[in-house]
């Protein structure tokens, strides 16, 4: 007969949305298993590796020996040359070493870590989770942080909206940058360049396949020594549910990327602790009511879909005209008194009053009322 083991909370995958809220939810004094089918967390590496400093405060720590680098300016880089700058630290991670810091937090706060377990099936209706090898689990909680191929998703009928990513590591001389470029010839949303100067290295990506990815090293003429390749997908925007009854979808898993930027570092820490608030309240007697709470944040809302949906219908054309018009402007970091110099800007330059160029505007205004981009 095959034996149960009963939790409080299970979370399905130790990435950094999984070990946060496994070490949010333990820190409040209830029993947590955190399961995930790799033996080491972190690898293999699918990430760009930056992180705003100004995010660090979601995940309740400080930078730490897991930094390979910093920057102090986000460069967007339009096709014509134009560009503009947000001036702030801008922290490279060493994404394994990353991942491991926060499963060790997790342990330490007291979770119950699983490691090298494959999730086989989730039951939504009884708690039951289901092991590849037998095992059954039941949680009175369950918590999907299981990636951008959710199975715990899947487990709910439903599944992410999914764009491949390809990148490479390559030697890079000391930037003190990283750098978005826009370029409907190559990508219908961006390429990037994240360089890691303690390493010497960059991160050179983009929304596509391997062969867009080529065509951008080649039209921007990049060179370096590519060290090693990675690659995957990427949500792209919040899924239509997350949360059924005592289930819910977090992170990556519930499609809670920045659309625009692709960035889910913040959203995999934001919502992990809207989970743990949410099932505090649960296990004191309140309704979990994790859905309607993630979705009055901004890592849910729809704000950043419909810059998205309009950053991909935009021609070169129309990108040139915004580039002309934000040309130069420096925000000195993401804050609200950002927001004057941008109204003023568009302001001046009618080409940029178009109704339909609103929602990218919304966006940037978004982040200087939050104090941060992700």
């Amino acid at each position: 007969m095959t034996s149960l083991s009963v939790y409080s909370v299970i979370v399905v995958g130790a990435g950094p949305a999984g070990s946060c809220a496994a070490r949010f939810i333990a820190s409040r004094g209830h029993d947590v298993l955190l399961v995930d089918r790799k033996e080491r967390v972190g690898l293999p590496k699918q990430c760009a590796e930056g992180l705003f400093r100004s995010c660090f405060s979601e995940f309740s720590m400080d930078p730490g020996n897991f930094i390979s680098g910093m920057a102090r300016y986000l460069e967007v880089i339009f096709p014509n040359g134009t560009g503009y700058r947000v001036e702030d630290d801008i922290c490279m991670l060493d994404r394994p070493r990353f991942d491991q810091h926060l499963l060790g937090l997790a342990g330490s706060a007291g979770a119950e870590i699983m490691l090298g377990r494959k999730v086989g099936r989730v039951d939504p209706q009884t708690g039951e989770i289901h092991l590849q090898n037998g095992e059954i689990l039941e949680g009175r909680v369950i918590i999907g942080a299981d990636g951008p191929s959710s199975s715990v998703a899947r487990s709910l009928g439903i599944r992410n909206w999914l764009i491949p990513a390809a990148q490479v590591e390559m030697t890079w001389p000391e930037d003190d940058a990283i750098y978005a470029y826009l370029d409907k010839d190559l990508s219908p949303y961006s390429c990037w360049i994240f360089p890691k100067n303690k390493r010497g290295t960059a991160n050179v990506g983009c929304f596509g396949t391997a062969s867009i990815l080529r065509r951008f090293i080649s039209r921007y003429r990049i060179e370096g020594e590519i060290l090693n390749r990675n690659g995957g997908a990427i949500p792209l925007g919040p899924l239509p549910r997350l949360q059924k009854g005592r289930v819910l979808l977090i992170g990556d898993a519930g499609g809670l990327t920045n659309p625009f930027t692709g960035g889910g570092l913040y959203p995999a820490a934001r919502s992990a602790r809207i989970a743990a608030e949410a099932v505090d309240r649960f296990f004191a007697g309140e309704k979990l009511d994790y859905e309607s709470r993630v979705r009055k944040d901004l890592i849910a809302s729809d704000v950043h879909m419909r810059a998205r949906t309009l950053l991909a219908s935009l021609s070169n054309e129309e990108l040139d005209e915004l580039g002309r018009g934000m040309d130069g402007l420096v925000f000195p970091g993401v804050r609200f008194t950002s927001g004057p110099s941008l109204i003023w800007r568009v302001l001046r330059h009618p080409g940029m009053m178009k109704m339909k160029y609103l929602p990218l505007l919304e966006v940037i205004l978004r982040y200087c009322l939050a104090g941060k981009v992700w």
